[in-house]
């Protein structure tokens, strides 16, 4: 169980009421905008002030997103308070979060957990998708993966798009319950045509599991080209190498070096890595083995994860053994100047 301090992995709630009152908000009509009309706000303050849970609500959301003042979170926390006090589903998440996050209060992560299982019980999906997390993480309450995932499976029932994704990971994983790739797939498909990138990826690698009965090259292709068109730089490289393999298809170099490229000027260390093996063969682009050792040293450098780095060296030795002194220090020069991964590979 985790002790007495703040998290910030716990989100705030997105707005719903940028140019709508409290009672569009309940009749469905959700606007786009994150901050709300200062005459909006007035009008909330007077029915707060009024003891309308729902403007308190979106009077204390206001709060803690207008801006760092801790008066402002003070002042949030206030409201939530008095909603909560009416059980006020929304609120006794919203005041949850901010307890977890110590934003306005001391951080109190048993209390937060608290609210969230209150909210969870009246059927708020962003509270069974905190509280699911919460037992996942051994946050405010013992782990617990499997009263996780029955919350995170409500949530995801109501549509809860990061929930149908945590679900869809435990059953491919088998967390908190034995492994179904079947449902993994279900529950992922569902987040997935919500237009989530992680959960488009994952369906890629369960159609490559050779432990799935439906298991399809094809299928994980389609899935990772939604995942990579939606910003995944892992699918962009799993894409490459589909390319470059040729496994579903004529091999297209071409192709394989515009993901490789994309992935890696996302930040993804192994698409950096093949990437510079495309240029020191020329694989889609002209052959230029100082860019691909420019690009082996910025990712030795910059690469935050251990294996990563230590894939980055040896390839770093394996190249250089190939290259001139002056080829090498040409690399190094450039490496010098460059100032991310992502700058050099957007000048190739």
């Amino acid at each position: 169980m985790s002790k007495s301090r703040a998290d910030s992995r716990f989100e705030l709630p997105a707005s719903h009421a940028a140019s709508t009152g409290v009672l569009d908000l309940l009749s469905g009509r959700v606007a786009a905008s994150e901050r709300p009309a200062p005459e909006l706000v007035d009008s909330w303050a007077k029915e707060a002030a009024n003891g309308s849970p729902d403007a308190q609500y979106q009077l204390a959301l206001a709060l803690t997103k207008a801006g760092s003042l801790s008066a402002d979170h003070r002042a949030a926390v206030k409201w939530l308070k008095k909603a909560v006090m009416k059980d006020h589903a929304a609120s006794q998440h919203l005041l949850g979060v901010l307890l977890a996050r110590g934003q306005g209060v001391r951080p109190d992560p048993e209390k937060a957990v608290e609210l969230f299982r209150a909210a969870a019980i009246m059927g708020n999906a962003d509270a069974q998708f905190d509280l699911a997390r919460s037992l996942s993480w051994g946050f405010g309450c013992e782990k617990n993966d499997r009263e996780a995932l029955t919350w995170y499976r409500l949530a995801g029932a109501q549509g809860h798009i990061r929930s149908s994704l945590a679900v869809g990971r435990s059953y491919a994983r088998g967390i908190g319950c034995e492994v179904d790739l079947r449902q993994a797939v279900s529950w992922l498909r569902k987040a997935a045509l919500g237009h989530n990138a992680e959960a488009a990826f994952e369906l890629g690698e369960i159609y490559l599991r050779p432990d799935y009965p439906q298991a399809s090259s094809s299928q994980a292709f389609q899935w990772f080209s939604e995942a990579a068109s939606a910003g995944s730089s892992e699918a962009a490289y799993r894409l490459s190498l589909f390319y470059w393999s040729g496994r579903i298809g004529q091999a297209s170099p071409v192709q394989a070096f515009k993901w490789a490229k994309r992935s890696a000027q996302a930040g993804y260390p192994p698409a950096a890595l093949f990437l510079s093996k495309l240029l020191e063969n020329g694989e889609g682009t002209a052959r230029n083995p100082i860019a691909a050792l420019t690009l082996v040293i910025l990712t030795t450098k910059q690469s935050e994860d251990e294996a990563d780095r230590s894939e980055a060296e040896l390839r770093e030795r394996e190249l250089s053994a190939t290259l001139s002194s002056s080829q090498i220090r040409a690399a190094g020069m450039m490496a010098k100047d460059a100032e991310s991964i992502a700058s050099f590979v957007a000048s190739l």
